[in-house]
């Protein structure tokens, strides 16, 4: 509100400045093209001023507008730099709700009695002839399962959200083992 009265005082600060400078008004010579006085001329002689008084009188609404429009882009910028900051701390507030909401949810899961996640005793590992080979395996990937699998290793059940390793460089379906029988695997 105070920008408001500084822009008002300032505004008839340059009125009065304008009329400080008519009672010592200047003459300013240029050149214009042919065109150009002929449209004064004409324009003056609709108006019925002289073209000095026309010239005069433009030039003064022209830096008029041009000071409107400085101070009119001045609030748009500051209008637009207050939405900005305003949808910034809009953004912060969902995306700490959100968070939050989901650090409850994680405690929540972990207080809750894993009934479906309990460690199932791994299966007896089979005899070393009934156990898969898996020599065209390049890499094992690490994965966590999406659905139920059986171990390709050990034949072992394995549920959606356990950890498994994807048999990577295999033509076919890749095969699926559990760790247990990866890290056999490994020690062999």
């Amino acid at each position: 509100m105070d920008s408001d009265k500084d822009r008002e005082n300032e505004q008839i600060n340059d009125r009065e400045e304008r009329r400080r400078r008519r009672r010592k008004e200047r003459v300013l010579h240029t050149r214009v093209s042919e065109e150009l006085d002929e449209a004064l001329q004409d324009a003056a002689r609709r108006l019925r001023v002289p073209v000095s008084n026309l010239v005069r009188n433009v030039l003064e609404d022209v830096f008029d507008a041009v000071e409107a429009v400085t101070e009119n882009v001045g609030e748009l910028v500051e209008d637009v730099v207050e939405e900005a900051a305003d949808f910034g701390r809009r953004f912060e507030r969902h995306w700490r709700r959100r968070t939050e909401g989901a650090r409850e949810r994680i405690v929540e899961m972990e207080r809750e009695p894993r009934l479906e996640r309990r460690p199932e005793p791994p299966a007896p590992p089979r005899p070393p002839e009934a156990r898969a080979e898996f020599a065209d395996v390049t890499a094992w990937q690490p994965v966590v399962l999406n659905g139920a699998r059986t171990c390709g290793g050990c034949g072992r059940a394995m549920r959606r959200g356990d950890p498994a390793y994807l048999g990577m460089g295999v033509s076919g379906a890749p095969p699926v083992i559990c760790e247990p029988c990866l890290e056999r695997d490994g020690a062999e």
